[in-house]
């Protein structure tokens, strides 16, 4: 995994296992619908901060993720 955001790719993964322990465990439910447009295909948690990926997830589609992050860094580049 590549640096995103000033994570890092091992940052990154060790979060990634921790929301998958979390939906393990119950402390998360699976994510099964987009939170944006309602589809059910490639939905997984996105969330801001890496440091607590179980604090403020949302479930996104790929499609979805993808405007989002492009939509962050447009509005990134206008401040």
């Amino acid at each position: 995994m590549k640096k995103y955001k000033g994570w890092t790719g091992k940052e990154r993964l060790k979060s990634l296992h921790k929301t998958r322990k979390a939906i393990e465990n119950g402390l998360i439910p699976k994510p099964k619908r987009c939170n944006r447009c309602g589809g059910t295909r490639g939905v997984r948690y996105h969330n801001q901060d890496y440091a607590d990926r179980t604090k403020y997830p949302d479930a996104l589609c790929t499609r979805c993720h993808l405007k989002e992050d492009r939509d962050k860094k447009i509005s990134q580049l206008t401040l």
